[in-house]
């Protein structure tokens, strides 16, 4: 049995700051990007060997097992736009483009095997609710300043609270005196309700799933 280790795409970012993009020169300029994968790989290292994997090795692989990737809009919540290229770094695990010698020619071909099912994707982000804003509010007469944001409700719920609802199921967004605001997944208005015909059904973990 193989020992465990991490397979890992390299990033080549190497940015002159002085010449632009196109005459990058290495040792020159960096970027945010190569400073966040030195430490990450120097993180992961810790653990497990780490293989690195070229951004033209992920770009064939995906091609051999038939995948594409979404290019166009990259903000769209699919499978195409956000975990192909995982599921192919995983897939290389198992396939292998390489080179082989042959009697009377050399060449490279694809070897070993490995069979993609589908999966569920969804989109896991966290409640988009304010945070407590003491220091924009003017307090009112009397020095009292009104409540805003923050992650607690007047009623015992909490905001991210996955309740049941006579519009249906959703997440505790808001509250108001006597209602409650209760939101779909991607945190649109279900309705403002009697804190009184919410009922409970789990506690916010702080994740959301949106699609």
């Amino acid at each position: 049995m193989n020992s465990p280790n991490y397979d890992y795409e390299y990033v080549r970012a190497d940015v002159d700051l002085t010449s632009g993009r196109k005459k990058a020169r290495k040792g020159i300029g960096f970027s945010a990007v190569m400073v966040g994968q030195k430490w990450m790989l120097q993180q992961l290292e810790q653990f497990a060997p780490v293989i690195k994997i070229e951004g033209y090795q992920t770009s064939n692989t995906r091609k051999y097992l038939g995948l594409e990737k979404n290019r166009i809009d990259k903000s769209t919540p699919e499978f195409n736009t956000h975990a192909v290229d995982g599921v192919v770094i995983a897939a290389s695990a198992f396939v292998e483009y390489r080179q082989y010698h042959a009697v009377r020619e050399d060449g490279a071909n694809w070897f070993g095997s490995v069979i993609i099912t589908p999966a569920i994707f969804k989109v896991i982000r966290r409640p988009p609710y304010s945070r407590r804003q003491l220091h924009l509010m003017v307090p009112a007469k009397g020095g009292v300043r009104r409540k805003y944001g923050g992650s607690t409700t007047r009623h015992g719920f909490r905001k991210g609270d996955l309740v049941n609802s006579p519009k249906g199921v959703g997440y505790v967004s808001g509250d108001t005196e006597k209602q409650i605001s209760v939101s779909d997944a991607n945190w649109k208005r279900l309705g403002q309700i009697s804190f009184s015909k919410i009922q409970l059904i789990r506690r916010s973990t702080g994740l959301v799933i949106a699609y």
